[in-house]
């Protein structure tokens, strides 16, 4: 079996539990009134609830215990992958004035990319590796709590690298220890967004939302989480629901790990 470089990340268990998903209409208007006026793009103001309306209802989903990477998946880690494969090298590998960056995250994958990665890394170790759930991923982000943002309920450009913290480019995947999530998991804001393995679809009782990602990607799109450094920290909320908008300003996208439970049962 070939040798695989993943010994520089942890693997978090998240024990089983009740995870708490989406948002409730008063987080949903404190959200709107916080955020409507600090968009990054001001012609979306009017419609920028609409989108938020994708969190509702809050509703409480059981999980068992996973394990889940504390970092994102880095350039060294992937450019291993497609040394090994022969698949394409992302931008953040490719692209000369990023070299060196061995240690930030990787982006530029698509959604299949992440996917298939999962594949050959699971072949690699000898056993599963994939993406979270959308429901995991919030969960590890915050458990059963009503945290906002991974690290907190109100928002610090100083706990992550979002379009207010001024950085411009990606940061090393342990940069920001201060802004980890409740279980202790790097980037969950900001950084690149996160690929999760779910296609969006209303929460039950809520309403389908047909924005600007829908026109352009379809019903049913690959979910992101998370945010990035090119955009505004209202997509480091835990619960913002975001998808791969076909224009360069969103093509900050990468990824981490989730395993089965090792050692005991779920």
């Amino acid at each position: 079996m070939r040798k695989v470089t993943i010994t520089h990340l942890e693997w978090i268990r998240i024990p089983a539990g009740r995870a708490r998903i989406g948002s409730t209409l008063a987080e949903i208007d404190r959200a709107n009134e916080e955020w409507k006026s600090r968009l990054l793009e001001p012609r979306y103001v009017e419609v920028f609830r609409d989108w938020l309306l994708k969190e509702y209802p809050q509703h409480e989903v059981w999980l068992g215990s996973f394990e889940i990477s504390d970092i994102l998946v880095t350039n060294r880690m992937y450019r291993e992958y497609s040394e090994a494969t022969g698949n394409r090298l992302p931008e953040s590998i490719w692209s000369p004035e990023l070299a060196g960056m061995d240690d930030h995250p990787v982006w530029g994958v698509t959604f299949e990319e992440a996917k298939q990665y999962c594949v050959w890394l699971s072949e690699q170790l000898g056993y599963e590796v994939r993406l979270p759930s959308e429901a995991e991923w919030e969960y590890a982000a915050r458990g059963g709590t009503d945290r906002e943002y991974p690290w907190g309920s109100g928002f610090d450009p100083a706990l992550c690298n979002t379009h207010e913290a001024g950085v411009g480019k990606t940061t090393s995947v342990r940069h920001y220890s201060e802004g980890r999530s409740l279980f202790g998991l790097y980037d969950m804001g900001g950084n690149v967004e996160e690929w999760v393995d779910d296609l969006y679809a209303p929460y039950r009782g809520g309403d389908l939302v047909v924005d600007d990602l829908v026109e352009a990607l379809g019903m049913k799109y690959p979910v992101l989480k998370g945010g990035s450094f090119a955009r505004g920290g209202d997509l480091a909320r835990v619960a913002r629901r975001h998808g791969g908008f076909p224009d360069p300003v969103f093509r900050f996208t990468g990824f981490r790990l989730v395993r089965d439970a090792q050692g005991e049962g779920n």
